[in-house]
């Protein structure tokens, strides 16, 4: 199965660690975060992978011609598309389900068992249990699909959340004319509405590390493995 892992974000919310390399290639314990979740594929059997790229595009595609990676291949936005249009655009081509894997996440995703999850004609999205969801928006699930989706809560509160990481297929974007869309509101909902939307529960390590306190937070932890 085909990867894509959205890297094209700016970053603003990473202005000191992110001020002069793109989100993708900010090292967090000697390794970029792009470099982790490649090798967290690649030990899966997961080496095709497509990179959804935007700003500073130019640094990580040299990043990866200085790694020597084969199979990592890549495409450029012509401009910001939010998260659905990126997906969308790096998926053009593609008649199977693909794996999409946000670019600012660090986890030990068991990948092959996600894979193994999927159910032919459904999208599939990987949800993490969180014990303080206020800064991330709570799942509403049932029975191993997600129903919908609801507002980040203002009191600390524990529940699901989304791991930023999905199984979606080309036809998941049929009806969406405009070029620039995101997918936690264009297409998920969407697909929960139909009953098209089912999870796995992700029980390992998982962090977001796409603001610098955050950041912070995972340079201190100690990482798995791969």
């Amino acid at each position: 199965m085909k990867t894509i892992i959205l890297a094209g974000g700016r970053g603003t919310r990473l202005p000191h660690s992110a001020a002069a390399i793109p989100k993708a290639l900010v090292p967090v314990s000697g390794r970029t975060i792009l470099d982790r979740q490649l090798d967290s594929l690649a030990y899966h059997g997961l080496t095709d992978v497509r990179l959804a790229l935007g700003f500073r595009a130019d640094q990580i595609i040299a990043h990866i011609r200085a790694s020597g990676r084969k199979n990592v291949e890549h495409v450029v936005e012509p401009e910001p598309l939010g998260t659905g249009g990126a997906a969308r655009f790096a998926s053009r081509g593609l008649a199977e389900p693909f794996l999409v894997l946000n670019g600012d996440t660090i986890a030990d995703f068991d990948f092959s068992a996600i894979v193994g999850t999927h159910r032919p004609g459904t999208a599939l999205m990987v949800s993490h249990w969180c014990d303080d969801a206020r800064d991330f928006g709570l799942l509403d699930v049932a029975d191993g699909a997600i129903r919908s989706f609801l507002e980040k809560p203002a009191e600390p509160r524990p529940g699901f959340i989304n791991a930023g990481c999905y199984i979606l297929q080309p036809d998941h974007f049929a009806g969406v004319s405009a070029p620039v869309f995101m997918l936690e509101q264009a297409i998920f909902p969407r697909l929960a509405e139909r009953g098209l939307l089912y999870t796995v529960h992700h029980r390992g390590f998982w962090e977001d590390v796409g603001t610098e306190e955050r950041l912070a937070a995972v340079r201190s932890r100690e990482f798995p493995a791969v």
